[in-house]
């Protein structure tokens, strides 16, 4: 029984030893020592399996596509429920920690249809006004104020369908923090109304606003692979 105990509590060691090596001087171009890390996953131990998660997440932020591709491959083969939970929470975060942050302007909007005149000629055109705006956001360095509208986008009228300030929103969304966008705005009404073209230059969106970016961005990713591996599976089928 001590023998035994001994045994386990050796191999228990060795592996935790070997973990913590891996993420100093590892060579994961080779397929056997990640799949080597993948298998610890599934560890009776808590500490291994964490400790081997986080070297899966370390590795990752050195060698993306690589790790990503292995780790999708081992998730389709293994059986293992605990392996495939943490592998499935390490892609996410993989995934998750390389998407590039969205542009944020910083307002309150509403759909604003306008109409104006352009030398004579009235237009019925698509707007966004602004109900307020967030202090300290690009949108209150740039100058924007409650009631402004905006009419266009980097030159470009919103489409006749649909609500202006969904697309706008989509568009500056669309967008990485740090970029510069150009607003057509309107300000005040009938001969007061002064029309200007303002850039800004987008911030960050706070964490916490579209939370669900990472994991929307992890099942499109997770799909894609799945059907590659399906269309493979048939080509392998309809081979002679």
């Amino acid at each position: 029984m001590l023998l035994s105990l001994r045994v386990i509590i050796s191999g228990l060691l060795s592996l935790i030893c070997w973990t913590s090596g891996f993420s100093q001087d590892v060579d994961i171009s080779k397929s056997d020592n990640l799949i080597n890390l993948f298998k610890s996953l599934g560890d009776e131990s808590y500490e291994v399996r964490q400790k081997t998660q986080n070297l899966i997440l370390d590795q990752g932020k050195k060698n993306k596509d690589l790790v990503l591709e292995e780790s999708f491959n081992f998730y389709i083969k293994t059986e293992d429920p605990e392996v495939k939970y943490r592998l499935r929470s390490s892609m996410l975060e993989i995934i998750g920690g390389n998407l590039k942050p969205e542009g944020f302007i910083g307002i309150r909007m509403v759909d604003a249809p306008m109409r104006i005149n352009n030398d004579g000629d009235v237009e019925n055109i698509r707007a966004v006004r602004i109900l307020s705006v967030v202090p300290n956001t690009a949108a209150s360095k740039a100058g924007l104020r409650p009631g402004d509208q905006i009419t266009r986008l980097d030159g470009e009228k919103f489409p006749n369908q649909g609500l202006a300030y969904v697309e706008l929103s989509k568009y500056i969304r669309s967008k990485t923090s740090g970029e510069n966008v150009k607003l057509s705005v309107s300000r005040g009404f009938g001969v007061n109304m002064k029309k200007m073209e303002i850039d800004i230059k987008l911030g960050e969106r706070p964490e916490g606003l579209g939370s669900n970016r990472k994991v929307e961005a992890f099942n499109e990713w997770f799909q894609q692979n799945l059907k590659k591996t399906e269309t493979s599976s048939d080509d392998d089928i309809k081979t002679p």
